[in-house]
């Protein structure tokens, strides 16, 4: 930060977000909107509330208008978190920050309150200029991403996403995500037929069909491979079926957590999951299959040499000295709800924290992380006035 008081201004931005209990279930990001709104006031920047379905969980756009010369950029970050789990388990208290040894320690540390913070921050010092920017730009605060995407839904007809582009400050290392796989949750519920665990031969064993339904599906998805995100995989995550020890099952349920590439659509995968049930019933007559899909988040991919990844990654250096790497990213986020209406919005991640500290016990963000990434955002945002 350029100063000391406002590395205290950016650790106590910080603090509060933490320290508002956003876990999801129950989420309750309302509360965390509201201070937003706080925060904001006093500024050039128009706020909306927008509702999810459920109550106390709204979402919040800011608006800051620019003079159109540049296309929208919006920042986008989520305010709930993952729960804590046991806190017994933890060395601090999660819903509470704690600095220590350069680091500030609290659930949603870094996925993604240090990367909301440093957007927050660095817009609010954007829409306290008394000039328009270049560029209409939008701080985008959205509930529900931590599951299923509800804030980012009902926000996306309120965003100019058919012009603009997207930067969500999840947890990338300070590195430009380009690239994010996708995210198919997928359930099946297979019908055998049951017999005496003698005689097999005379049933349909609906477990044994769950794991070649899952073989099968795990090998078409590790067909593609991205250089960046590595193969498509298919996950079993869960398989419930059997009566007795001495009967065939003929009922089976499983649930296959599926991660596909930009070059494997999630239909593609559901499709072939269709045909390979098809195969299976051929070969078992009488046997009966059915799907459900319980999370669809397509893959997003922008190019390295499109103009907004070029323009953070100018920015980045010379503000940091060094070139950022570009990355791949493994999990989700709202880019994936945003690019259902605009397939074509650009969605670059640029944030302080690391995946491999976001979910853990005693999850951290590095403090040198998060103050050059409010830098970084702070000479991002300068661009657009000139």
């Amino acid at each position: 930060m350029a100063t000391m008081r406002q590395e205290e201004e950016a650790l106590a931005l910080l603090k509060r977000l933490v320290e508002t209990d956003t876990q999801n279930p129950p989420g309750r990001e309302s509360r965390l909107a509201d201070f937003l709104t706080e925060f904001l006031a006093g500024t050039h920047a128009t706020l909306q509330r927008i509702p999810c379905r459920e109550t106390g969980r709204d979402s919040l756009v800011a608006h800051l208008r620019g003079t159109g010369e540049k296309r929208p950029l919006i920042l986008c970050g989520h305010m709930d978190t993952v729960p804590s789990g046991d806190e017994t388990a933890w060395s601090v208290p999660p819903i509470a920050l704690t600095i220590r040894d350069g680091r500030a320690y609290g659930r949603g540390t870094s996925d993604m309150k240090s990367g909301l913070a440093a957007i927050a921050y660095a817009f609010r010092q954007a829409a306290r200029r008394d000039e328009l920017p270049q560029g209409d730009i939008y701080l985008a605060a959205t509930a529900d991403e931590e599951s299923g995407g509800l804030g980012a839904a009902a926000m996306s007809p309120h965003l100019p996403l058919g012009t603009g582009v997207v930067c969500i400050a999840e947890p990338t290392d300070n590195a430009i995500g380009i690239s994010a796989k996708g995210t198919l949750w997928l359930k099946a519920r297979i019908q055998g037929r049951t017999a005496h665990g003698a005689y097999p031969e005379r049933g349909i064993n609906a477990i044994d069909m769950a794991y070649e339904l899952h073989h099968g599906l795990a090998a078409f998805c590790a067909r593609h491979e991205d250089p960046l995100l590595g193969p498509a995989t298919c996950t079993l995550t869960g398989i419930r079926g059997g009566v007795k020890a001495n009967m065939v099952a003929d009922t089976c349920t499983l649930t296959m957590d599926i991660r596909t590439t930009p070059d494997l659509p999630n239909e593609a995968v559901l499709a072939e999951a269709k045909r390979f049930a098809g195969e299976l019933g051929k070969a078992h007559p009488g046997l009966q299959l059915a799907f459900s899909v319980q999370n669809d988040r397509a893959a997003v991919q922008v190019a390295p040499d499109a103009p907004e990844v070029r323009l953070l990654t100018r920015t980045i250096a010379e503000e940091t000295g060094k070139e950022p790497v570009y990355k791949g990213i493994k999990f989700f986020s709202d880019a994936s709800i945003f690019v259902r209406t605009n397939p074509l919005v650009p969605c670059i991640q640029f944030g302080p924290g690391r995946e491999d500290h976001a979910h853990i016990v005693d999850e951290y963000v590095e403090l040198s992380s998060y103050f050059s990434s409010i830098l970084c955002y702070n000479k991002l945002l300068a661009n657009y006035f000139g």
